[in-house]
């Protein structure tokens, strides 16, 4: 912005003076037309202090030849991209320009880095402004969304009282939110805005909502002009990443079983459409069929969610500058390795061993040594009969272990066979992770007596699964049964081979089962970032734009908690924490340095909580790691 003095005379010294003289002073406001006028970035006019919008958008129009049948308001930017407020007509540019900080005044207007400005918008026929493209591309979208509210695709208007935006409340109380919460629920309108925040509240049924309609629809419109959406975080996350060139972070939190794996489905399906050329085909087929693989081998069924997350996950979509996905990178934090030797009451083992063991062939049963599942001691802790829609074929005793209404396995067995194919994993490398799982059942069967009653030596009770497990490992049978009954010790000069003891032997079975499992899932992980992996992302001198979802299982509390509940809980602790500071403390730091006027808000402050558990030297973790050593 400059100015320059347009009253042209001496004299009027002293404050009254200069007044007069920044009164009568020009200053060059810079409007940006956008799609309004094709070749222009930008249009210079001059107004004084007392200009207001209204002129400003006449002079632009006569600089620019627009259509004078269309009806145009003045939007100011701040933040390019984010935060955007429409000028009334009487309101002046000039006086919303000295707001605005010296550096974005000082910026050159082609710069690209300009977080303040003044943008020219259209107004609709129904009163509401047109956020981006033609109007033409404006009355295609506002008849399809016409259309798909008929249709039943898309929410009615909301009735009065009922807000999109809970900070739109009239009154902010705990009743009010639920309330505002529970009206949309009912109108199956199970996403509200917080700010820039997404409630979701979890619907345990698929609704049509998330076809590619959709994904077109809140395409590059800004957070609030649609009804609320995950499509709409995604889509705000991915165009503040190219407009400011710097990565972004969707963090999804919540309870169990609140839906947190399909929202974040959705975003990366969301993220990976928005995305359609060149190198990123084969990288969308890759993460979108990465997703089933880590589920199979990552979920299972718990007393609160059918498909609950039993590890977390960061998935990390890198970009191109343009704007085009160019590869991935998945990492996992934290996988309940206890689940696979020990379920709850009503709760489920992994998913992938149900899909084996109900879609194998014959031959591959035969192969892997496939048995019922009430045969295996890992499957058959439970003690609810199931439904018998998949285990009829292979007898006529009712099983002992879960299956899932609804659920057909044997389509899922193809659906992961399916999805492990566009990852990368040859036949001959599932057939080696499929005979591993069933190595991990038969491992589990394993029982063990004493030797004699004279000494504490142990032998194994059903020595007939030692060779099956042996078979599918392919490892001999004599290593591993001194891997199951010994224990070698090293001491000065010499080693020792100590017999395991009884009450030892079960859980080093299950330790090994454990390991075994453990190791999969990493090198499956690994298998698939392998897959992801663009060459090009190992050049230092190449420039790598990112997106990461956080997926991480919410708060937890078992009848039987173990050590790993216990860091599920901390991991929440830690983003509670996270949000606690960004959304409270760094926000009323930031009032109290500008010195704004506000009301103090009075939160649950948990740092005690973490101190307590991860400060040292005396929190809980170090003495665990101490006492360990």
């Amino acid at each position: 912005m400059s100015a320059r003095d347009g009253g042209g005379g001496g004299g009027g010294g002293g404050t009254l003076g200069r007044r007069q003289r920044f009164e009568n002073s020009e200053f060059t406001v810079r409007i940006y037309p956008g799609a309004l006028a094709e070749g222009t970035i930008y249009c210079p006019i001059s107004a004084r202090k007392t200009t207001t919008a209204a002129e400003a958008i006449e002079r632009v129009i006569d600089r620019l030849q627009l259509d004078r049948t269309k009806c145009y308001v003045l939007a100011e930017v701040k933040e390019f991209g984010g935060e955007e407020w429409i000028l009334n007509p009487c309101d002046c540019p000039v006086q919303r320009m000295m707001l605005w900080p010296r550096v974005a005044l000082e910026q050159r207007p082609l710069s690209g880095g300009e977080d303040y400005r003044f943008l020219l918008r259209l107004k609709n026929l129904d009163g509401s402004i047109h956020y981006g493209g033609s109007l033409a591309m404006w009355l295609q979208v506002t008849e399809e969304r016409r259309r798909m509210v008929e249709r039943g695709l898309l929410p009615q208007p909301h009735a009065q009282g009922d807000y999109a935006d809970l900070c739109c409340l009239p009154e902010l109380n705990e009743r009010s939110l639920l309330d505002n919460l529970r009206s949309r629920f009912r109108q199956e309108q199970i996403y509200t805005y917080v700010g820039s925040i997404l409630i979701v509240i979890n619907p345990f049924k698929f609704l049509p909502i998330y076809n590619p309609k959709y994904v077109k629809m809140y395409d590059n419109h800004t957070l609030g002009e649609l009804e609320p959406h995950i499509y709409a975080v995604a889509d705000v996350a991915y165009h503040a990443m190219l407009q400011r060139q710097s990565n972004q972070c969707i963090v999804i939190s919540g309870e169990s079983g609140s839906g947190k794996t399909q929202s974040t489905n959705f975003l990366i399906h969301h993220l990976t459409a928005l995305s359609q050329k060149g190198y990123a085909s084969g990288v969308e087929q890759i993460i979108l069929g990465a997703g089933p693989v880590l589920e199979a081998f990552g979920n299972a069924k718990t007393a609160h969610n059918n498909n609950s997350s039993r590890f977390g996950k960061f998935i990390q979509v890198n970009y191109q500058e343009s704007g085009t996905v160019r590869g991935a990178y998945v990492e996992k934090y934290l996988l309940e390795k206890s689940r696979l030797v020990y379920q709850e009451h009503n709760e489920r083992n992994y998913h992938v061993f149900y899909y084996l063991l109900a879609g194998t062939s014959e031959d591959e049963r035969s192969a892997f040594h496939l048995m019922k599942p009430e045969e295996y001691h890992y499957l058959s802790q439970m003690t609810k009969k199931p439904h018998r829609s998949h285990w009829d074929s292979y007898g006529d005793s009712e099983p002992d272990c879960f299956t899932v209404e609804g659920e057909d396995l044997k389509h899922d067995f193809e659906r992961l066979q399916l999805a492990m194919e566009m990852v990368g994993f040859l036949p001959t490398t599932r057939k080696q992770i499929f005979s591993l799982l069933s190595a991990i059942l038969h491992l589990g069967n394993i029982r063990y007596k004493r030797k004699t009653y004279r000494d504490d030596s142990i032998d194994i009770y059903n020595p007939e699964v030692l060779p099956i497990v042996s078979e599918l490992l392919e490892v001999k049978e004599e290593m591993l049964f001194e891997a199951l009954t010994t224990r070698k010790t090293v001491t000065v000069g010499e080693k020792l081979i100590v017999p395991y003891k009884l009450s030892e032997a079960g859980t080093v079975r299950d330790s090994m089962a454990k390991s075994l499992y453990s190791a999969l899932f990493d090198w499956i992980v690994f298998r698939i970032n392998h897959a992801l992996l663009n060459i090009k992302d190992l050049e230092e001198t190449t420039k790598i734009l990112s997106i990461g979802v956080l997926d991480i299982f919410g708060f937890e509390d078992y009848e039987n908690n173990s050590f790993e509940q216990f860091c599920i809980n901390f991991a929440n602790e830690r983003l509670q924490h996270y949000f606690n500071q960004h959304i409270f403390k760094l926000e009323q730091e930031e009032y109290r340095a500008e010195g704004i006027s506000w009301s103090n808000i009075d939160y649950i402050d948990n740092t005690g909580c973490i101190s307590l558990i991860s400060r040292k030297p005396t929190a809980l973790f170090h003495l665990l790691d101490e006492e360990c050593k």
